[in-house]
């Protein structure tokens, strides 16, 4: 006769991810730019935790934008922070409530990045992407069967000398039997 059991256990209960387009505007220059030489974005941090049965997710990064003055002749940086925020709904959540117990972990999937920097008349902008995922780990259940014992005659063979490595290795090659995953395994009664 079979046997159900239930294992508790900690699993991945609901995931979301999000891509983040946005165009920043940097500080004022004290000087007037020549031209932009080029974008990084640094310092991305992010955290996660539950707004009800979502997930609030708040981050930061830093924004670097190189340019030239003086007649292309000199090189600054300017930089600003930029701070977010936003809820994520949950895909294919395993149950509709999130519980006190959950666990919330949020990870970078692509660091910001620039797609575009530009010189306006109003200063410059610089067009940033990236992506985060969030995942819920919670307590579950799993139902297994019982079948039953399984025996397997896994004594080794006693060597009646002294053998070298590859000879070892080559009886227990012997011994192996490669179709042990197609093997029926009736229930123990």
């Amino acid at each position: 006769m079979n046997n159900i059991r239930e294992i508790l256990t900690k699993a991945v209960i609901g995931y979301g991810n999000r891509i983040f387009t946005t165009t920043v505007k940097m500080p004022e220059t004290p000087v007037i730019v020549g031209r932009v030489l080029g974008a990084v974005m640094t310092n991305h941090q992010v955290v996660a935790h539950r707004a009800g049965d979502e997930i609030e997710i708040s981050g930061s990064y830093d924004v670097h934008v190189w340019y030239t003055y003086d007649e292309d002749k000199k090189t600054k940086i300017v930089r600003t922070n930029v701070e977010y925020g936003d809820l994520i709904r949950l895909e294919n959540p395993l149950r509709d409530n999130l519980l006190e117990t959950d666990e919330v972990s949020v990870a970078e999937v692509v660091a910001p990045y620039a797609t575009d920097v530009r010189l306006e008349p109003t200063g410059i902008k610089v067009d940033v992407v990236f992506e985060v995922a969030t995942e819920v780990i919670g307590e579950s259940k799993m139902r297994v069967a019982i079948l039953g014992p399984v025996y397997e005659d896994i004594t080794p063979p006693t060597p009646t000398e002294t053998l070298s490595e590859d000879d070892y290795l080559s009886e227990i090659d012997a011994v192996i039997n490669p179709n042990f995953l197609d093997a029926e395994i009736s229930a123990f009664e």
